[in-house]
């Protein structure tokens, strides 16, 4: 079951997040205060490891004090089903055949409510009564007329004294002394020929408690959404772990109910090696030195084991040493010395930590989680925050992850659709991806990561591409990645894409980047205003004509071509009719073929339905997250040739650079 978007509300600074869309990676932007912090702890109570409520006290939002109920929703989830899910929902009832989706809500009280889209199913009250009627609502033939009199009005008063609340727990409960109470009624018990009904009904509440015993097709459809829920695991930049501790003291607050985080800690890394605290507290007072060593030996490798066999993406070997109540734990990880964990650096404690915690909460098995990190990367330096992105993917392989970050390194250029911004306003918190309309404390985080290639290409040299606009750097980016994948060749990582804002921005934004004396070229639209910005490159400003690439020159089309045009019209104009599903009224725009770029003619037919404005950013989005949810070989071979040949002719420049 996979996260496809959440919101949260009534949560101290926020009354309404928005709704929140999440791929495998979701990455939220904002200053410090703004509430990132209290939308990933709402989502994370949604469903934590350990039961941890909600509290009405501490977290409802100030000011609205009257509104307080323990009913108050706080975090909704949409989740979409897979096949397999989908065809187990299908075997529990044929009314969720197609079912692909979920929407679950949790409240102050710790309710969830399940609601599942595009699903007709009685509830679980008139299912209840239903079945009673189906197998007890009509008396066999053979049953006196005085018996059918009474049972019927007796029957009725028993429906209505059905609570709505849990109705077929109530029923199991009361049926049999309903149908005793008829039978032993003494006018009842005159006619003779109603003893033989007597037994039938007796066989049909059997039939009738089993029915409700395996409940109904929600209740059973719930249950089983319920046993996939993923599991939410919170960590922030300050939990780490504390290798060392006197377990004695360690248990006695256990035991009084206050441990501390290092205790909580302590005891997980004993577990997870299966060392158990009383035991080990109890063998720290007796004189038996040896067999302690022997058992902190084993427990280490145990450990070490557990790491190394379910977690591959790194390598620990942790040992254990005990002298009486002193508990140390040694932790390496490969080509490292073995030194006490608090003695590490802060870097390498905070992944250790994180992966007991995710070993741990995942109960061995790294998967369906979802990964919810606060702020990471803080104690790190620019370069090790990279490679804290770079391990974060590996974290998301079987699972989502959603991080929080006010950092520019912490930021992936590449996946510009997955970030969010969080922002404080007069209403509340709200998170959304509408980066122009965010404020400037909101925004200062992406323009600093953005910004980051063009000082980084300005002061250390690096190689330069010029694009018209974000959705072509986004494009070749993504599809760079595909390649790379599968094993073909992509563009180089030292290479800087930068988009220009528009075609007409290209040749100043080359020509001040070849101020600089680094190496610079430009790839632009074959329209009429990538050939006007074309011409001022190569014969005003002065730019070797090989380095100023066209689209329609590389692909060998005489007609106007666009970045667009590298998808197949099919799959692009897919994506349009979802993005403007609503506008359109879920009908589909049909395309005229003519000599202009996909988007001049989508433009032409959203005019035709009075729709006046193409936001190509808008499908873009949408582009972006189906492309990263697949390889190459999902795309048509036009589509893939097309940017074949683009990223070719670029790295043909790039080679001639490096040579």
């Amino acid at each position: 079951m996979k996260l496809v978007k959440f919101k949260v509300e009534n949560y101290r600074n926020i009354n309404d997040s928005g709704c929140i869309e999440v791929n495998d990676i979701a990455c939220i932007v904002g200053k410090n205060e703004s509430g990132k912090t209290s939308l990933l702890q709402a989502l994370w109570k949604f469903n934590p490891f350990k039961k941890i409520p909600y509290s009405l006290d501490r977290e409802w939002p100030r000011g609205r004090r009257r509104e307080r109920s323990d009913d108050a929703t706080v975090c909704t989830c949409w989740f979409a089903f897979d096949q397999e899910e989908q065809k187990t929902l299908s075997e529990i009832d044929s009314c969720f055949d197609g079912i692909k989706e979920v929407i679950i809500s949790k409240d102050y009280g710790g309710k969830r409510r399940y609601k599942f889209v595009s699903v007709d199913f009685p509830s679980d009250f008139s299912w209840v009564v239903s079945t009673l009627k189906k197998h007890l609502g009509t008396l066999p033939d053979q049953a006196s007329d005085y018996m059918k009199q009474n049972y019927q009005k007796a029957f009725e008063q028993f429906l209505e004294n059905i609570p709505e609340d849990d109705p077929g727990s109530y029923v199991i409960s009361v049926l049999n002394d309903f149908l005793v109470e008829i039978e032993g009624s003494p006018d009842a018990a005159e006619q003779d020929t109603d003893q033989e009904v007597f037994e039938i009904l007796e066989e049909k509440e059997v039939v009738v408690n089993s029915k409700l015993e395996q409940q109904s097709p929600r209740r059973n459809a719930i249950e089983t959404v319920r046993q996939w829920l993923p599991t939410f695991i919170y960590m922030d930049d300050y939990r780490v772990f504390s290798g060392r501790a006197q377990l004695n003291q360690v248990q006695s607050r256990v035991n009084e109910g206050t441990p501390k985080d290092d205790d909580e800690t302590i005891i997980m890394i004993m577990n997870q090696a299966g060392l158990n605290l009383d035991e080990e507290v109890q063998k720290g007072n007796e004189e038996d030195r040896e067999q302690r060593m022997l058992d902190m030996n084993d427990a280490s490798h145990t450990l070490t084991n557990e790491i190394s066999d379910r977690w591959s993406q790194k390598k620990y070997e942790v040992m254990f040493q005990a002298d009486g109540q002193h508990f140390i734990t040694f932790v390496k990880d490969e080509g490292g010395a073995l030194i006490p964990l608090e003695e590490r650096s802060k870097g390498f404690q905070w992944f250790f930590s994180f992966d007991m915690t995710f070993m741990c909460e995942t109960e061995g098995s790294f998967e369906n989680a979802i990964i919810l990190l606060d702020e990471p990367g803080l104690h790190l330096h620019a370069s090790a925050q990279r490679d804290l992105l770079e391990r974060m993917y590996a974290y998301a392989d079987k699972n989502q992850l959603i991080y929080t970050t006010h950092l520019p390194f912490m930021v992936d250029s590449k996946r510009l659709d997955n970030i969010h911004i969080c922002e404080e306003l007069p209403e509340g918190t709200k998170v959304h991806q509408n980066w122009q309309t965010a404020n400037k404390d909101a925004r200062f985080t992406l323009q600093a990561a953005l910004g980051l290639s063009w000082s980084q290409s300005l002061f250390v040299g690096q190689h330069n591409l010029v694009v018209e606009g974000v959705t072509d750097f986004w494009y070749l980016s993504a599809f760079s990645s595909l390649f790379d994948d599968a094993g073909e060749v992509g563009l180089p990582e030292e290479l800087v894409i930068t988009p220009a804002g528009g075609a007409s921005k290209v040749a100043y934004v080359g020509t001040v980047l070849q101020g600089q004396e680094l190496n610079v070229c430009v790839l632009l639209d074959s329209d009429d205003e990538g050939k006007n910005a074309y011409e001022q490159l190569v014969h005003q400003w002065i730019l070797d004509e090989k380095l100023a690439l066209k689209l329609g020159t590389i692909l060998s089309k005489s007609r106007d071509v666009a970045i667009e045009d590298l998808f197949s019209t099919d799959y692009y104009l897919k994506f349009v009719n979802q993005a403007y599903s609503k506008e359109l009224s879920k009908k589909s725009l049909q395309l005229k073929e003519e000599k202009k770029t996909i988007v001049d003619r989508v433009v032409a037919a959203l005019k035709k339905e009075n729709i006046r404005k193409f936001n190509k950013g808008r499908v873009a989005k949408m582009i972006l997250r189906d492309i990263t949810s697949k390889s190459l070989s999902d795309f048509d071979d036009s589509t893939v040739d097309s940017f074949r040949k683009v990223i070719s002719a670029i790295n043909e420049i790039y080679m001639k650079w490096t040579e």
